[in-house]
């Protein structure tokens, strides 16, 4: 007798378990994407001055403050601020110079005055590679995120419809970059882009 109802409990749970698979809705799920909707754009270039490259220069600075006031003469004469630039002298310190020097990190939103920093040509400073990172407000950021629901409904459109489907409605979304400020990239990367994740109710 406690044999057959332990087969008729386990019967019982078996048909429970498949009732409830019959009646979960079958979904969709698929990734969206879009460039950020007139996103502002910061760059960041690094400039290194060291007295250990002095043997391309017919006058060579023989002191640090020597070489960075005849660098910031240089700026200026481009019109460009020289309270942009913050000094990092533990990254130039890394870099293994024997002689003084240090880098400066120069940020802006004006792609010009990037432009015009590496115009300057002198010995004893080198110029490295543009980075460059998108910033959003509330604004472009609820744009730019409509703009990938627009593009995840249009990829769920045709999974459903090779699947011979048609799809209900969104059934639940979501996503990892909804920061407003994204990483410093190369400015010859790919746009970054703003991904979402979506489910969508596939119709019976």
């Amino acid at each position: 007798m406690k044999h057959f109802i332990m087969v008729f409990m386990f019967c019982l749970a078996y048909v429970s378990s498949s009732q409830n698979i019959c009646n979960q809705d079958a979904t969709i799920t698929v990734y969206g994407s879009a460039h950020p909707t007139v996103a502002s754009v910061k760059y960041k270039t690094d400039i290194t001055l060291s007295l250990e490259n002095d043997y391309y220069s017919n006058n060579p600075c023989t002191t640090l403050e020597e070489l960075k006031t005849k660098y910031f003469t240089e700026v200026k004469k481009q019109g460009i601020d020289i309270s942009k630039f913050e000094n990092d002298d533990l990254g130039y310190a890394a870099l293994g110079y024997r002689k003084s020097g240090t880098i400066l990190r120069f940020t802006t939103h004006d792609k010009e005055e990037i432009l015009k920093l590496n115009k300057i040509k002198m010995g004893q400073v080198r110029s490295s590679y543009v980075q460059m990172k998108t910033e959003m407000d509330d604004t472009q950021l609820e744009e730019t995120l409509q703009a990938a629901l627009k593009d995840a409904e249009k990829n769920a459109q045709l999974m459903a419809k090779a699947a011979g489907k048609t799809i209900e409605g969104l059934h639940a979304i979501s996503s990892f970059d909804l920061g407003r400020k994204t990483f410093w990239q190369s400015i010859n990367s790919t746009p970054t882009k703003l991904r979402v994740t979506a489910v969508y109710k596939l119709k019976e």
